[in-house]
């Protein structure tokens, strides 16, 4: 008995020794979360390490660690934290003295918030003043388009590369949402990083001053939303790895452990974590800067419950399905490519994406800037592709396995066109001539929701119908 005593203790004060050498030494924080003067039960309070509930009285004690930067909340359902130039105020930074009281106040929504909605921008990744106007341009449609969800509360997702290695823009780009009068959520990307440290400890550090953690949660009616920090820099110029380190990994556990199994999580990361079904089954150096490296642990904490991944950092669209439980939405660049023309390379048009929850279930559609919700496709006809000269080709570039694409000759539906890995080749047409690009990589690029279907006579009447996973049905007669 003494012996396993003895054995016992000595684990343990290996264990904690162990943690004491990665979480630093114990700081214990307290504090009250009130909405009108009064306490708020249940709400979970973490330090991105350890993770507590307030108490039928609103009341914490957090065992935190003194390597922590911040001390914040995941806000519950039917609340909303203040906003401050766009930035949600969940969190308060933790001062060298270690204050150990800190209290939080929450708003309650206006309405019912089981309904709801946010909008998706992926990489603006500005770089100068004349990039930020025209990301202005594309801010103040979006907020006339919020105007027809002023009955149910609505906000912002955003998936890193806020600005395209120009800290100094952030405030404009808070300026420019924040007229939108949502809170807008941020995920740090590569291009938001600071490249000046020997490691990447200290790379988050411009983003956080602005934006606060760069990992966190927040609930909305019957969902519950993770932001994530995947961009891992590997201390040398610009590189860096899609990579989640075990402390992201710990405090996600544990943050998962306060949602019910089953329930919707919404993940935003800024690198994807899938590319295909082959990036998923096989590992490849070559995208280790593309998608998540250690992709399978993430996966396997989510795989109890119904989730959507929303990442961005590619510039093109991309639908993955990971699993019947596990979708991930790629959004393409609301930047187009890089504020050079209307279209990503891949042909999708600059714009952002809207989902729309009802309860636990999303739907979802591409909003192309400067078009209505039913731009979901561009349609060429036999001889306007010269990648496929003999073909009908369709760019539908939201496209996701659920997604039906027809061809109709002479008024008679064909069939399903063929889905295949091709050029859009109006963006190929756009960006052909270097001279009027600021950066002469742009190109086109090849993209696996092109479709074609060739017919036996080339000058007949043509049709193209595609009808997206959700039954929405749009049709164009092609000239």
């Amino acid at each position: 008995m003494r012996l396993n005593i003895g054995l016992t203790l000595l684990l343990l004060g290996l264990a904690f020794g162990s943690l004491a050498d990665k979480s630093g030494d114990l700081v214990r924080y307290k504090g009250k979360v009130t909405c009108e003067g009064k306490g708020v039960a249940g709400v979970v309070v973490t330090d991105g390490l350890s993770v507590c509930v307030t108490d039928k009285m609103g009341k914490y004690a957090l065992a935190g660690s003194s390597t922590s930067d911040f001390v914040y909340i995941s806000s519950p359902a039917g609340y909303q934290v203040p906003v401050q130039n766009s930035v949600p105020q969940f969190f308060h930074r933790v001062c060298e003295e270690k204050t150990n009281s800190i209290d939080f106040q929450l708003v309650k929504q206006p309405f019912d918030d089981t309904n709801h909605g946010f909008v998706v921008w992926a990489d603006p990744q500005v770089k100068s003043n004349e990039e930020a106007w025209q990301a202005r341009q594309v801010a103040e449609e979006l907020s006339l388009w919020l105007e027809r969800y002023d009955d149910i509360p609505f906000h912002g997702q955003g998936c890193g590369d806020i600005v395209g290695d120009n800290p100094a823009l952030y405030d404009s780009i808070k300026n420019m949402l924040a007229p939108l009068n949502i809170p807008f959520y941020q995920a740090i990307g590569n291009h938001d990083l600071s490249y000046n440290g020997r490691s990447n400890e200290a790379s988050s550090d411009v983003y956080e001053s602005h934006f606060g953690p760069a990992y966190y949660s927040f609930n909305r009616g019957d969902i519950h939303y993770v932001v994530l920090n995947d961009v891992f820099y590997i201390g040398r110029d610009y590189f860096y790895i899609g990579y989640l380190q075990e402390r992201q990994l710990a405090w996600l556990e544990q943050d998962l452990a306060q949602v019910d199994r089953g329930s919707t999580v919404v993940v935003t990361t800024h690198i994807p974590t899938a590319l295909s079904e082959q990036d998923i089954d096989q590992f490849a150096y070559s995208t280790i800067s593309q998608s998540l490296a250690n992709k399978h642990a993430l996966y396997q904490l989510l795989e109890p419950y119904q989730t959507h991944i929303i990442s961005g950092h590619m510039h093109v669209s991309n639908n993955v399905l990971i699993s019947p439980t596990l979708f991930e939405h790629n959004i393409s660049s609301v930047c187009g490519a890089w504020w050079q023309g209307p279209y990503a390379e891949d042909g999708t048009p600059k714009g952002y994406a809207v989902f729309e929850a009802r309860g636990s279930d999303l739907i979802w559609y591409f909003k192309s800037f400067g078009y209505d919700k039913d731009y979901q496709f561009r349609a060429y006809g036999v001889g306007s592709n010269p990648e496929q000269p003999e073909y009908l080709t369709v760019n539908v570039w939201n496209w996701d396995p659920r997604w039906k694409v027809y061809w109709y000759e002479n008024g008679k539906r064909m069939g399903e066109m063929e889905r295949y890995s091709g050029v859009d080749p109006e963006t190929a047409n756009v960006y052909s001539d270097k001279q009027k690009l600021n950066y002469k990589w742009i190109t086109a690029r090849k993209s696996n929701h092109m479709f074609r279907a060739k017919p036996e006579i080339a000058t007949s009447e043509f049709a193209i119908e595609v009808i997206d996973r959700f039954g929405k049905n749009y049709k164009l007669d092609l000239d």
